[in-house]
């Protein structure tokens, strides 16, 4: 139960779907009605992203998705979230790793990493989790070196549930100080078998 570990109290206020969602593991399939991604000025940096299932330079509407998370032994769960553009496959991988004994999380990005990030998590009040970044390292194999703050992309995520539609929400932005927008995207999915 990593996340009731990392949420503590603040668990129990999440929707029950999300707390379903946050017990490894759990796949799904959904759709992004919104990819968007930033500026030409980083245009290598999404070239570099897409060899690493970090980044990817596409963006679209109505995006076909599927999710899948898993949790190791060593208490890191592991995002695999797999878009299919038409012109496209691209994969964002990010590792999490949590340590049970300071209540901490952080995530490596990409698959080998090439940058990680503390996060955050905070609860709304309709049950949904907003999950946010903090410092930044880049990764060189087993060196982490600390980001200027001007060179880190900030991001949040936000997932609740929505009751009607009987559908998980997220949404996501990324900015950097320098560069505005890195990507963003917006969508809804259901929870599957595993695949």
């Amino acid at each position: 139960m990593i996340y009731q570990s990392l949420l503590g109290k603040q668990f129990r206020q999440l929707h029950p779907k999300l707390q379903h969602r946050y017990t490894m593991p759990f796949y799904a399939k959904g759709v992004m009605h919104e990819i968007q991604t930033g500026s030409t000025l980083i245009k290598p940096v999404y070239q570099l992203g897409k060899h690493v299932n970090f980044l990817f330079p596409e963006s679209g509407k109505n995006i076909p998705f599927t999710l899948k998370n898993t949790c190791d032994s060593n208490n890191t769960v592991l995002f695999e979230r797999t878009f299919y553009f038409p012109t496209a496959i691209r994969i964002f991988i990010t590792a999490m790793h949590v340590n049970l004994n300071n209540l901490t999380a952080r995530d490596y990005l990409g698959d080998p990493a090439i940058v990680s990030a503390d996060l955050e998590f905070f609860t709304t009040k309709d049950g949904g989790l907003i999950t946010k970044s903090g410092a930044q390292k880049l990764v060189a194999g087993p060196v982490e070196i600390p980001l200027p703050s001007i060179l880190e992309a900030r991001g949040s995520a936000v997932e609740c549930f929505n009751e009607q539609k009987q559908m998980y929400t997220i949404e996501i932005a990324t900015y950097n100080p320098l560069f505005g927008k890195i990507v963003s995207y917006i969508g809804e999915f259901k929870e599957t078998e595993p695949f």
